[in-house]
């Protein structure tokens, strides 16, 4: 049986991970969920209210112990966030995501933070941490690798990309390749 502990702070060396609050709507619509730098999350969200409606539902959520999203914090500033969801009991898997705002693309956030979810996920009992991306955004497959997944395969129709369905490369780690 899996321990749910939910969404408690994490510090890594770089960064702060810790729960959104409603006043993190501005900074959010203005660093990312505006822009494109969420295209492959969700779509641009056309004012600031769509950001509040989203930022909103993660706080009410955040009573749930087996709810998982965190607000990614570098140098003091909210540049995206991370979380965990699709979650299996039984056979104690959950799906990481990421979205970081494009000024803060390739510099290793996505995948600091990441590694700092798989530990956390493997600490509070899940065997299998996997993801997976839009093959039109390989950076995201490389985070995945560096974080020491391994590639699974296409899932062919197994995503949403603008509306449209779409195929998509998964990535997993179980617990004991941590010990190879």
């Amino acid at each position: 049986m899996l321990n749910h502990i939910g969404t408690q702070p994490i510090t890594t060396g770089r960064l702060s991970l810790r729960k959104f609050t409603v006043d993190d709507s501005k900074d959010a619509f203005e660093k990312w969920t505006s822009s494109d730098d969420s295209k492959f999350w969700e779509p641009p969200h056309k004012n600031i209210q769509e950001t509040e409606q989203v930022i909103n539902e993660y706080v009410k959520n955040y009573s749930n112990p087996n709810w998982y999203m965190w607000a990614v914090v570098f140098e003091n500033e909210l540049i995206g966030l991370v979380c965990g969801n699709e979650i299996n009991e039984e056979i104690k898997s959950i799906c990481i995501g990421y979205c970081i705002a494009k000024s803060y693309w390739n510099k290793g956030i996505a995948t600091e933070a990441s590694q700092a979810l798989i530990k956390y996920f493997f600490d509070i009992g899940f065997n299998r941490v996997f993801s997976y991306h839009n093959p039109l955004n390989p950076a995201s497959g490389r985070v995945m690798q560096k974080c020491g997944m391994t590639l699974e395969g296409r899932i062919r129709g197994g995503s949403l990309f603008n509306g449209e369905i779409c195929d998509c490369l998964q990535y997993s780690i179980i617990r004991s390749d941590l010990l190879k």
